[in-house]
């Protein structure tokens, strides 16, 4: 990771060097007009030769120093914030994530860590030059009278407060825009994403009554902006105009006093422009830059807001034995009075498979999360080997467990790749072959590249059967000794689900492991089941015993076929 007080190094003489070039262009235009007006030609062609000399070595050095650096600052910065931010992202404690934070995961990776990578990049492109211009002419100004450079200094800083004014004014008003802006194109998708439906019911033009609601809004408060925003431009520049005329009768009539020379005039208003271009540049950069802040603000503020994981890599690492799963009188809730679970105790033995079943909202997944340790309960704990995973790193409980979900993790690349992501060493050749064979996952060798075809992200060249059986494939590989899976087959057709259920079979040998089901098919020969109804068990027992007992498991399995 690139250090970030060298780039600022780097990136501040690239600018310095590029505005000091507009000063000294006004310098030598100021000495090449003095050799003019006492026609002193050797002086004069010197001056040329110089100056011919100056820009050729400028700009070789401007475009190697440019070409070497300026592209390294902007992604140096976002490399550094996304060091920073997503560490604090990953930690982020997972019951608040759970219920509060999900919606705001693209924003963040998407936008509000491109949109503050840019602000200070652009904070230093824009600002140095406006330093450098504006010292040069107080410079310039007061080598003729100190007076009027204290005038300009006062202008200066009335006007930009004129400016700050005006933009707070201007905020306030964006903030109401975007906030129509965002219902607008919140609905717009709606649309968009519910053609069937709409067409169906007859609800366009309902939709887009709505739709012109939100528009009418954004225009309404674009006006309210644009009335403070011609102030906003107007001012600074109008301001600097009467500067300039103000300063041309003042020089113009010491030149006619002989107090200056035609080419001490040329200099300073040269000056003068150059400070002007830099001011209008400044405040155009102050509207945007305010603007784009708010997305900081937004960034900080989730940051700020997010309760991170306590336990991630502060205690002792978690020591895997051949002991028990531990709950006893847990309890739970994502809002607080309501209890998901209330004392909820339960023993999960060593090497055996549970099963989870229940309607939905019977909160299986939920108690699945906090035995993985992604989330954790609000009162007592989870004991695994007679530790709580309070009191243990997680990140070394991690090693030895695998949650698997009905849709599974994974991203853009090689079918290779992704099964050997979670590996910290190369897997040997034959005993990926094995696993692919134990996994049910031959299918690869019919794909175009084997192991190296592209999947692309969400896995859409694959089948449902097909992206179930390589995450299976994964958890062989991984070899954990804590297994638990979500919803393994609900998505499948028949004959994928046979083949998950034999892969499945050859993955329990030897582990724990924890089945979410629906679909009882897959659940049947577990050596526990237990029913879940509101946060409680209402049956406990292997498949045998649940349907001598004829009750709710009973009830379940007459719904389903294949029984």
């Amino acid at each position: 990771m690139t250090k970030t007080p060298y780039i600022f190094i780097r990136w501040f003489w690239i600018y310095i060097l590029w505005w000091i070039n507009w000063v000294v262009h006004v310098l030598f235009l100021e000495k090449i007009i003095s050799a003019l007006e006492i026609w002193n030609l050797d002086s004069f062609n010197l001056l040329i030769w110089i100056y011919i000399t100056y820009f050729v070595i400028f700009e070789i050095l401007f475009w190697v120093n440019s070409k070497k650096w300026w592209t390294l600052i902007y992604n140096t910065f976002f490399k550094n914030i996304q060091w920073k931010y997503l560490d604090k992202f990953i930690q982020i404690d997972n019951n608040d994530f759970e219920s509060k934070w999900v919606g705001k995961t693209v924003a963040v990776v998407n936008k509000w860590m491109v949109t503050w990578a840019q602000l200070i990049s652009s904070l230093l492109h824009n600002w140095w030059p406006i330093i450098v211009s504006f010292l040069f002419t107080i410079y310039m100004i007061g080598s003729f009278s100190t007076i009027f450079a204290v005038i300009f200094i006062l202008l200066y800083m009335l006007f930009h407060i004129v400016s700050i004014v005006l933009n707070t004014r201007i905020l306030r008003y964006r903030r109401k825009r975007i906030e129509y802006a965002n219902m607008h194109t919140k609905n717009l998708v709606k649309i968009l994403m519910s053609k069937f439906e709409i067409l169906q019911s007859n609800k366009l033009k309902q939709e887009t009554i709505i739709l012109h609601k939100y528009q009418d809004k954004e225009i309404e408060y674009n006006n309210k902006m644009a009335y403070y925003m011609s102030g906003f431009y107007r001012i600074p520049s109008g301001s600097m105009t009467i500067l300039l005329i103000i300063t041309f009768i003042f020089l113009w009539k010491w030149y006619f006093l002989d107090t200056v020379t035609l080419s001490e005039i040329v200099w300073l208003t040269w000056a003068l422009i150059l400070m002007q271009r830099s001011i209008i540049f400044s405040v155009d950069y102050y509207k945007i830059f305010t603007k784009d802040f708010t997305d900081v603000e937004n960034f900080w503020d989730f940051f700020d807001n997010a309760p991170q994981i306590q336990w991630y890599e502060t205690w002792e690492d978690f020591s895997h034995k051949k002991g028990k799963i531990n709950i006893e009188k847990l309890n739970f809730w994502y809002i607080e009075n309501k209890n998901i679970f209330t004392d909820f105790s339960l023993e999960i033995s060593w090497e055996k498979v549970l099963a989870l079943v229940g309607d939905s909202g019977s909160w299986k997944s939920t108690l699945a999360k906090m035995i993985a340790g992604y989330m954790r309960p609000n009162t007592w704990e989870i004991v695994v080997d007679n530790q709580k995973l309070s009191e243990v790193s997680l990140k070394s409980y991690y090693k030895d467990i695998w949650y698997l979900t009905q849709d599974p993790s994974v991203f853009d690349g090689s079918i290779l790749e992704n099964l050997t992501y979670a590996l910290d060493e190369k897997v040997d050749e034959i005993k990926l072959k094995d696993i692919i064979i134990q996994a049910k996952c031959e299918f690869i060798y019919d794909l175009p590249n084997g192991l190296e075809t592209q999947i692309w992200e969400r896995w859409v060249k694959l089948s449902g059967g097909q992206k179930q059986r390589l995450a299976i494939a994964k958890i062989f590989l991984k070899n954990p000794k804590i297994i638990i899976l979500d919803e393994p087959t609900s998505a499948l057709d028949s004959f994928s689900e046979e083949q998950i259920t034999k892969a499945m079979k050859n993955l329990f040998q030897d582990r724990t492991v924890i089945v979410i089901a629906h679909r009882l098919q897959t659940v049947k020969h577990a050596d526990r089941i237990l029913v879940l109804e509101d946060g409680k068990i209402v049956e406990d027992g292997n498949h045998d015993e649940l349907v001598e007992k004829e009750w709710k498991y009973a009830k379940m399995l007459e719904l389903q076929s294949g029984f």
